[in-house]
């Protein structure tokens, strides 16, 4: 008889914060009308089968409880009694397996493990593939998903896999490979995992499984891991809406958990906030504190970067004190829960400037992370935190210390999120300490991994269209040779014909004969002679071609390679501004470290574009100004208008406009909107006749005091403007109405092609 109390599934609240059940989890309604049958039934194998699914809804519904899980004992025992008694196999191995969950759900991991083996026996004597392979799956929950555990997850599941393939069932057979592609993410193999679950997809849409929010959930964690933000984000919302089409919203809170991380990396955090909130207001109303915390410490973290600490902390407080109330989490839930509440709050008080509370918090995080059954991700993120915290303590040896802990999961167990942030920390703390060859170092493995991901995709891209273009010439190739070998063969006929016609008229056209001859022997010299010359040519071009090619790999990395340079610079300004404390000169050192960005912006938008040639102004000037923006934090305050006609110019005329740009709007947001006086940056390019162009940077703020002449100034950055636009060959203008504009006219036939300089 088949039964349908395979509905089991032990993951209950307190073994895992999320997962997707191998099967539809019992309803209410479905569970009372289990009970009501329950109270009819005759002791037979159709009364094993209600103990087993009642017994299933009291675990996945238990949220910890005590009662409940109690409750599911008694309904796992009494399936057990019966079916011995009436020697039902199926029945006895589910109840072992419902035991062992028990078993585990109450700390008692080695009689949970034994249970599920013992089951796992049985269904191999009893040859039930179907059961045989649930036993492995289960079994994956007797093993530590860190480096350690994760091969033998991984051996599992391939069991459990290889067992429902023999049974047909597609849909059980795309879930294991959907949690091996889960476990290979964990181990940083991206690649394989996605390839593994674009055939979940292809599995499930054969067997009609429609709930793919969970494999969509995976495929956002893959593309972000790979860099891969667009398709991340496409995937992220794929998750939801399938969860919202389906009715499958019990886990949806994760989904905009995930989702938030993308907008946030995406610097779209508004969007993230909006996510992460959605995440937060779910968890609520399902009483799910492990996400409760998730989201709304992830929301406290962009206030964190937004300079708002104390509006974070009050937000973590408000969910903090909701928890403390709701009496029902277990004992593994709720120190899942307070670990990750603690992380967040930890960094509330680092960034408040109070030492001491967050160094408590710390302490007993780093205590958490000495218990063996931490997994590895959660005591990399712990070390890291630590090593942060210690960082800004100036106590560099345990900074250190912890940051190299860090560093050492991450390459152990192949978790590549995070990694470059490590190295940009362990960068602070020996250059703090004046160990600048490791410095330099860590710097550039940050700049490598920031780098890596996005130049790794595009090789691939690179090397699918070299495919492709070597497929289309041997196709070329082939054809080109058809064509000869089938002219060769009609001379050769044509030979042939001409010859016994020659014989047949021997006597009279001998002479003839001859002429044909010498005829056709020219033919084949003149022939042969073309293709030597088409093939000569054809070699040229090759050549050309891989010498523009070689040349245009070459301009990217070397602007690559001036941009990383002008960062390593700047990163060094930066590190001497912390031993500044005279406000003038924090003030200078911040200005040389926009000049500096400006450029390096240009060189990167050279590197990534397919174009060498020139600079698109639009996307270079916007970025400029929203990164003064934000370096000043006017973001609540100015707002700024950006109106760039589509063009891009060369480098000789962008580097000194983005320069000419950086100063001017650098004036404006020190000098046009004193304290938190609200205001408009307008900065716009516009094409005039005869290629001419008109470069404006306007702002409505109080304006130059009545009698100074803002063009007769001494400062660096007006000196800079004037010697720039002098150098352009423009007509400068600066008019004082209304606020300040700076006018610069152009012509871009007329730009000079010499080193920038600022000399007036």
């Amino acid at each position: 008889m088949k039964t349908f109390a395979l509905l089991l599934l032990l993951l209950v609240i307190g073994w895992s914060p999320q997962a997707e059940p191998l099967d539809p989890r019992p309803s209410k309604a479905a569970a009372d009308s289990v009970q009501a049958l329950l109270r009819k039934s005759l002791p037979d194998t159709n009364r094993v089968n209600l103990l087993l699914l009642a017994g299933q809804y009291f675990i996945d519904n238990a949220n910890g409880l005590r009662t409940k899980l109690d409750r599911a004992a008694l309904y796992a025992k009494q399936a057990q009694l019966l079916s011995a008694e009436l020697h039902y196999a199926p029945g006895q191995i589910q109840s072992t397996y419902l035991l062992g969950g028990l078993a585990w759900a109450a700390g008692d991991e080695a009689g949970g493990t034994s249970l599920v083996q013992a089951g796992l026996t049985q269904s191999k004597q009893h040859g039930n593939r179907q059961l045989e392979a649930f036993g492995w799956y289960l079994l994956t929950y007797s093993y530590p998903r860190t480096g350690a555990g994760l091969p033998s997850i991984i051996q599992c599941c391939q069991q459990a896999r290889a067992l429902y393939r023999q049974a047909g069932d597609k849909r059980r057979e795309g879930y294991m490979l959907k949690t091996i592609a889960d476990m290979h993410l964990l181990q940083g193999n991206s690649v394989q995992a996605l390839q593994e679950l674009r055939e979940v997809l292809a599995l499930y849409h054969a067997s009609g499984n429609k709930r793919l929010h969970y494999t969509y959930d995976l495929l956002l964690s893959a593309h972000r891991q790979m860099g891969n933000y667009e398709e991340a984000l496409r995937y992220g919302l794929a998750a939801i809406e399938t969860a919202k089409a389906t009715r499958d919203t019990s886990d949806i809170r994760v989904f905009y958990w995930r989702l938030g991380f993308v907008y946030h990396e995406l610097n779209q955090d508004g969007q993230a906030i909006n996510s992460f909130g959605k995440g937060l207001r779910n968890a609520q109303l399902t009483h799910n504190e492990y996400y409760m915390a998730n989201n709304a410490g992830e929301i406290a973290r962009i206030l964190i970067s937004q300079k708002k600490p104390q509006q974070a902390l009050q937000g973590l407080l408000k969910v903090l004190a909701y928890q403390q109330r709701a009496d029902y989490l277990g004992a593994g839930a709720a120190q899942l829960v307070n670990r990750n509440m603690a992380i967040y709050l930890a960094e509330c008080y680092l960034a408040l400037k109070q030492l001491d509370i967050a160094e408590k918090y710390y302490k007993q995080l780093l205590s958490m992370a000495n218990n063996e059954a931490t997994e590895d991700l959660d005591k990399m993120f712990i070390y890291q935190g630590a090593g942060r915290f210690y960082l800004c303590t100036k106590q560099y040896d345990k900074a250190r210390n912890y940051l190299e802990k860090a560093l050492a999961l991450h390459t152990l167990g192949g978790y590549l999120l995070g990694k470059a942030d490590i190295h940009l920390l362990l960068f602070k703390v020996d250059s703090a300490q004046a160990r600048f060859p490791a410095a330099i170092a860590h710097f550039q493995q940050y700049k490598t991994l920031k780098d890596s991901i996005s130049t790794d995709i595009k090789n691939k891209q690179i090397a699918t269209l070299e495919i492709q273009y070597d497929t289309k010439k041997k196709e070329q190739n082939i054809t080109l040779l058809t064509k000869l070998g089938l002219q060769r063969e009609f001379q050769r006929n044509a030979f042939l014909a001409g010859a016994i016609l020659l014989t047949l008229l021997l006597g009279v056209s001998y002479n003839r004969y001859r002429l044909k001859q010498r005829s056709n022997r020219i033919l084949e010299s003149k022939q042969l002679e073309i293709n030597q010359q088409n093939r000569s040519l054809t070699q040229v071009v090759s050549e050309k071609e891989t010498l523009l090619a070689e040349k245009e790999w070459m301009l990217k990395e070397i602007h690559h390679r001036v941009k990383n340079n002008l960062q390593i610079i700047k990163s060094l300004l930066n590190l001497q501004a912390d031993f500044l404390t005279d406000p003038v000169a924090l003030g200078a050192m911040r200005e040389s470290q926009n000049r500096v960005h400006a450029m390096a912006l240009m060189h990167q938008k050279l590197y990534q574009s397919e174009n060498m040639t020139g600079v698109g102004m639009s996307a270079y000037i916007h970025d400029i100004v929203v990164y003064l923006i934000t370096c000043f934090n006017r973001q609540a305050t100015v707002r700024q208008q950006v109106v760039i006609e589509p063009v891009e110019l060369s480098v000789v005329l962008a580097t000194p406009l983005g320069l000419i740009i950086n100063e001017a709007v650098t004036n404006s947001l020190k000098y046009a909107f004193p304290g938190e006086q609200p205001g408009i940056i307008t900065v716009t390019l516009d094409q005039l006749p005869d290629q001419f162009y008109r470069l404006t940077i306007a702002d409505d703020g109080i304006g130059i005091t009545a009698g100074v002449r803002l063009e007769q100034g001494r400062t660096l950055g007006m000196t800079m403007i004037k010697g720039l636009s002098k150098q352009l060959e423009a007509e400068l203008t600066i008019t004082q109405t209304n606020g300040v504009q700076i006018s610069l006219r152009f012509e871009v036939a007329s730009a000079p092609a010499r080193v920038l300089s600022v000399a007036s």
